[in-house]
């Protein structure tokens, strides 16, 4: 982890001098992780490609600003996450819509369906939490990141991260307990 800090300490010292290669450098250590997020909580996949890229452009006009002070990535997940909040804020709601890609391999027909509907039912869910909540719950699950990054990366105290956390899975269990139930039952 020190190790990781101390490049990206080296990398941003060198892109805020115009190295080009550095700051790609940047880009591509931590585009997946950036998408990831932006995937979660936008719920779109061509929407989150256009986070991404915003938040890059952010990152780069923004590189004179970092200070080291906070992680390198902690510091572009808070800005990926208010890009997606921005765009959040954009929106109306007939514009959501589900990312209906399918993971490779060749599942059955039963398995496809199985599958998009419980992606479905997990999108829609998500859909249903407010953006605080729904990015608590993406950077917690599916990114894994401790209370404390994600209180760094909101911008809030790690008891708020666990109250949101704590709402946030509440919230899912009551929105899918129907559809689980209707699972056990069939």
């Amino acid at each position: 982890m020190r190790e990781e800090r101390d490049s990206d300490l080296s990398l941003v010292r060198a892109a805020k001098t115009g190295d080009r290669g550095a700051f790609q450098a940047l880009v591509q250590r931590y585009e997946r992780r950036i998408y990831g997020v932006a995937l979660g909580i936008l719920r779109n996949a061509e929407d989150a490609r256009d986070a991404c890229q915003e938040a890059f452009m952010r990152i780069h006009r923004r590189l004179g600003g970092f200070d080291g002070e906070a992680a390198f990535f902690t510091w572009i997940y808070r800005i990926t996450v208010n890009t997606c909040i921005d765009e959040l804020r954009k929106r109306r709601p007939e514009q959501r819509e589900l990312d209906d890609t399918m993971p490779s391999g060749e599942p059955s027909p039963i398995d496809v369906l199985d599958s998009q509907e419980l992606r479905e039912q997990i999108a829609n869910a998500l859909d249903c939490l407010s953006w605080a909540h729904r990015t608590v719950l993406v950077l917690r699950e599916l990114e894994g990141l401790s209370y404390d990054k994600i209180a760094d990366v909101m911008g809030c105290p790690k008891g708020t991260v666990m109250s949101r956390l704590f709402h946030a899975r509440k919230r899912m269990q009551e929105l899918l307990s129907p559809h689980r139930a209707a699972a056990l039952a069939a």
